[in-house]
């Protein structure tokens, strides 16, 4: 249909698509024609375009293209895409916002171009739909979808930060934002960074903050208690209560004494959800897959239960602590960047704390943690080894992936932050999650996902993401005062593979085996469905903690529930 007669698509309910016959005469005007998720600096945009306060985004954005055209996306703030149609160019623009956090997606017909905000609208014939191999080769590793690809031959994914533009004889996709490697900000020390976390986050979190009732999803860890912590002194209009996973009849995953502590300290209302009766494949029918993808976490189900207890609570704005590894954690040392800086007391120094706290002893940290990234950076085919191959690959399959390039000038833990900050499965999970919650009628907000958290970790010398075998330094600095002690220097993790093992090796076996005998994945070509059974079985006698397996069984259950 003509673009000044699309349907709206409502973020919350399944989406329509929107269609455009490229050769047909369309109308002149600017049209705002979808759009989903939130503007935050909406004070201050409003005051540059002379908008009031009833404007709502969608044309307050639309406002913003008439002024600025293709460069409006980069003045807005938040978790905002969006759909515009420009009558005077002739022209379609879809915008998606830079974390990825809302979906947009298209298919070509011949001269007509569909474009939704969910697969759905887009799949004429599941049963005749091409799948996209690379795209299953990346879900059996454990990794997202290349950038701009979805599991369909055919459909494509506006990537995130991009502005897809299709005119009469062309579509073409501009990148108006990305995390880049930044000069290394250097301050004179640790407590300098925590003050410029906190001097550029509160902010940030009273933005993402509504008056009145909120929730966060609140673990023992720094992310989401930094969240919390952040909400709680940025916007006193806030009432905070906080949902957390416990697991007490898994101590080894449980964090019951930490998130107390935390609420006690934050005046957080607190809301226990028992996770160790949500463990994998406790329903039926165990892995429920939506049409798009085979991603289903292990805790899926405990996600369920745990927006059915905000919904009950009243609860209808929830946030996060997603990213906070990525940004700030996960395996990006800063020991081979001291060791190639030159930096060698420091490096020692660090060394010899690491070791008064861990099992590994100075051989294995030097060896692990510092030689072998600076071989994966920079010897030649050293860093395909992150991306080995599983065992039980299909004919089909037998190749792998490149990972999106990273510069190999910089040094191997801002290279390796670099590549987290890029890692396509944060939006392939933040878009599951915030799908799954609008379900529930909940608008789940992910405020460490913000562009500009992105690119202030991207300037953080590594020494303030990993020291003496510490994740986050920065954090835990940014939150002395603000969080208990126990939590805010905490060394230890707690891990909910506990209950993924309650259910994949104790409880949930026959399941696990039905969706490994006569498998569609083997008969596609996909999957070695001997080889499957052997690293289950392995994993079933506790030789192997690797639960990697879990992602070919959600390809298995995806392909029988929508591919009969």
């Amino acid at each position: 249909m003509a673009p000044n007669h699309c349907l709206a698509v409502d973020s919350v309910a399944p989406p329509e698509s929107i269609s455009w016959d490229r050769a047909s005469a369309a109308p002149g005007g600017i049209v705002g024609v979808w759009s989903a998720g939130f503007i935050t600096n909406r004070r201050e945009l409003r005051a540059q375009v002379g908008a009031d306060d009833r404007v709502s985004d969608l044309d307050l954005a639309k406002a913003l293209y008439s002024r600025w055209g293709k460069d409006a996306p980069r003045h807005i703030h938040g978790s905002f895409a969006w759909i515009v149609w420009d009558g005077g160019r002739q022209c379609l623009l879809a915008i998606r916002d830079r974390a990825g956090i809302h979906e947009i997606l298209y298919r070509q017909d011949g001269d007509t171009i569909h474009l939704a905000g969910g697969i759905e609208p887009l799949l004429v014939s599941r049963s005749r739909a091409g799948i996209d191999p690379l795209s299953v080769l990346a879900h059996i590793h454990g990794r997202a979808p290349a950038t701009g690809h979805t599991f369909y031959q055919g459909i494509g994914a506006v990537a995130p930060g991009n502005i897809l533009t299709v005119t009469r004889d062309r579509i073409e996709s501009d990148r108006y934002w990305r995390p880049e490697a930044l000069p290394v900000l250097r301050l004179a020390d640790d407590d300098s960074y925590g003050r410029a976390f906190n001097d550029l986050f509160l902010p940030i979190a009273a933005e993402y903050a509504p008056a009145g009732e909120a929730g966060v999803t609140l673990s023992g860890g720094l992310d989401s208690t930094t969240v919390a912590a952040a909400i709680r002194e940025s916007s006193l209009r806030t009432d905070l209560t906080a949902f957390s996973w416990t697991a007490p009849e898994l101590p080894e995953a449980d964090e019951s004494e930490a998130i107390a502590a935390v609420c006690r300290r934050l005046r957080c209302r607190l809301v226990s959800i028992a996770a160790d009766r949500h463990w994998p494949l406790r329903s039926e029918p165990g892995i429920r897959t939506e049409p798009a993808t085979p991603f289903f976490n292990y805790y899926t189900d405990l996600w369920e239960a745990t927006f059915r207890s905000v919904r009950q609570h009243g609860v209808r704005v929830l946030f996060s602590g997603l990213s906070g590894d990525h940004l700030f954690g996960a395996n990006a040392f800063s020991y081979p960047d001291l060791l190639l800086t030159g930096r060698w007391r420091r490096l020692v120094r660090e060394i010899r704390d690491h070791r008064r706290h861990s099992e590994m002893s100075v051989a294995e940290i030097v060896r692990w943690l510092a030689l072998a990234p600076i071989a994966n950076a920079y010897v030649p085919g050293r860093d395909r080894d992150r991306t080995r191959p599983v065992s039980w690959l299909g004919p089909r399959l037998r190749q792998e992936v490149d990972e999106t390039p990273v510069s190999r000038r910089l040094l191997p833990g801002r290279r390796q932050r670099l590549r987290l900050l890029r890692d396509p499965r944060l939006a392939a999970i933040a878009s599951l999650v915030t799908r799954q919650a609008a379900r529930h009628g909940i608008d789940f907000r992910h405020p460490l996902l913000d562009h500009r958290l992105f690119e202030f970790a991207a300037a953080l010398p590594t020494t303030q993401t990993f020291a003496a075998g510490q994740r986050k330094i920065v954090l835990r600095n940014a939150m002395r005062g603000r969080l208990p002690e126990t939590v805010r220097k905490r060394r230890d993790r707690t891990y909910m593979t506990a209950i993924a093992r309650r259910g994949l090796g104790e409880r949930e076996r026959t399941k696990a085996w039905a969706l490994m005998t006569d498998m569609r994945a083997a008969q596609m070509g996909y999957v070695d469905e001997r080889r499957l059974r052997a690293a289950y079985a392995a994993y079933l006698a506790g030789g192997d903690e690797n639960a990697l397996f879990w992602n070919t069984l959600t390809l298995e259950a995806w392909l029988r529930q929508h591919f009969s």
